[in-house]
């Protein structure tokens, strides 16, 4: 969340970056360090991934096949029969699903607590609530023999502390509006969202050579990186303004500390509700803002049909998971090369011809529209060469996320910033809820009838993004002012 400063330093919104902007003088270190804390943790994800996909399976097929069990990790194809695989979709999905309820019910008030406590200190609450997730998986899978692997479905409790992936996310882009001007921001968000494609081009492979030697490498490995990442973020300087952070301290110093701590929380709770209206009337009240959030939803459900990629090319094509995962690779090098190159030039050359609103609503149409197609392909792909094809399509209409994001925040008023921001994380946290058991029973859905109706989660993806596209024309550019 990020609200824009106001004229009068003394009515200036708590998220505000002036004061944060005059405190932290070496901007480009704090972004350099942003990003070195992001790659870390993003290492990590990615070092994990396949590994731990393929240590489930072989979990789940000891299970089924307990007379069988010679070794581990199974080298079976039964590990590849339709219970195995329906049961591995079944427990990925329900996790991605309980993995998006917190960051749901505690986006708006750890928003409230950065307010009041700071940005990194909520940040590190998140990132420590994340650790400590990714560790009781691994705790999980090591004792998989009295441990039952749906067990895994407990672990998002831990992101009660700090609100999970998608507060530690929001706090990123609100240190960077705390400290860069309006003019230099989406050139930080571009270097944050590299140093994301980053992390995913260089784990995958090397997830991958891992792999061929041990699986728990990586695996444990992840989880260190995401460890070093938590330490990282402690050198990263706090930018909330000192003035606001203690400005209820001082309205309450002749309050006792009982009376004090009793009216702050009844204060947080009516700012809560207060918010939540306010996002019923914001979204509600306009219909560009529907519109936005209607594609913001959709688009988030078909995102996620890529964590399931690594099992569906397994399956599909006989491929072992190692393998498969190299498609996440050539997917972040292809993303990476049309963030920094690609969309920084077409936007260039339709300048020319187009208002930066309408321009950017024209790059988010035709970005979804590559998407759309990309996962057509994938999902009646024959064979890997015509699959990678659609990912790399995919890869490509990456951007939409950001323009549409650029278009939405030029479509509202300055003050009204943090709403949007707040919309857009709720939004896309209740399609990562629907995303999980949609797609993982669309998944299984699809292996009853094996052959071509395998791509069913695909087929799924692509109406949504049709959904996403018709969601982007409704949205209305007002002549002037744009």
């Amino acid at each position: 969340m990020a609200l824009e400063p106001d004229s009068d330093p003394e009515t200036q919104p708590l998220l505000g970056h002036n004061a944060a902007n005059k405190a932290v003088k070496n901007k480009g270190w704090v972004l350099l360090l942003v990003s070195i804390v992001i790659v870390t943790i993003e290492l990590g994800d990615y070092l994990s991934i396949a590994p731990r996909t393929q240590i489930l399976e072989s979990i789940i097929c000891r299970r089924f096949y307990p007379s069988q069990v010679s070794s581990f990790p199974l080298d079976d194809s039964r590990c590849k029969s339709f219970e195995v695989q329906a049961e591995l979709a079944f427990i990925n999905g329900w996790k991605d699903t309980l993995d998006a309820l917190p960051c749901i019910l505690l986006t708006l008030p750890f928003g409230f607590m950065a307010d009041r406590v700071g940005r990194k200190k909520v940040a590190l609450m998140s990132m420590g609530g994340m650790v400590m997730e990714e560790i009781a998986i691994r705790i999980i899978c090591w004792f998989s023999e009295v441990i039952p692997p749906r067990a895994i479905w407990l672990t998002p409790l831990f992101q009660i502390c700090g609100g999970g992936n998608q507060v530690a996310g929001s706090m990123v882009f609100t240190i960077i509006t705390d400290i860069f001007p309006i003019e230099k921001r989406v050139n930080a968000f571009y270097i944050v969202s590299a140093a994301v494609l980053l992390a995913e081009v260089l784990a995958t492979p090397l997830s991958a050579w891992m792999m061929s030697r041990s699986l728990w490498v990586p695996f444990l490995l992840g989880a260190l990186c995401e460890v070093c990442g938590l330490l990282a973020a402690l050198a990263i300087p706090e930018t909330l303004s000192k003035s606001v952070e203690h400005a209820d301290d001082d309205t309450d110093g002749g309050t006792h500390e009982d009376d004090v701590v009793l009216t702050n929380w009844r204060q947080s709770l009516r700012n809560v509700w207060s918010q939540i209206i306010d996002l019923t009337e914001f979204i509600w009240g306009n219909m560009n803002n529907l519109a936005i959030s209607l594609a913001f939803l959709t688009a988030s459900v078909g995102r996620q049909s890529l964590q399931l990629m690594i099992q569906y090319v397994s399956k599909r094509f006989s491929w072992s998971m190692a393998e498969a995962s190299f498609l996440i690779s050539l997917k972040g090098a292809i993303n990476l090369v049309g963030l920094l190159v690609l969309l920084p030039m077409i936007s260039r050359y339709l300048q020319r011809y187009l208002s930066p609103v309408l321009r950017d609503l024209r790059l988010t149409q035709a970005s979804a529209v590559i998407l759309v197609t990309g996962f057509s392909i994938m999902a009646f792909a024959s064979n890997p060469a015509s699959f990678a094809v659609g990912v790399s399509l995919s890869a490509l209409g990456w951007g939409f996320y950001s323009t549409l994001r650029s278009v939405a925040t030029a479509l509202v008023d300055e003050g009204q910033n943090g709403i949007l921001n707040t919309t857009i994380g709720l939004v896309q946290g209740i399609g990562a809820v629907t995303a999980g058991p949609l797609l993982a029973n669309a998944f299984r859905y699809g292996m009853t009838f094996d052959g071509v109706f395998l791509g069913l989660p695909y087929m799924v993806a692509a109406f949504l993004f049709v959904l996403a596209i018709w969601a982007t024309f409704t949205i209305h550019i007002p002549s002037i002012g744009v």
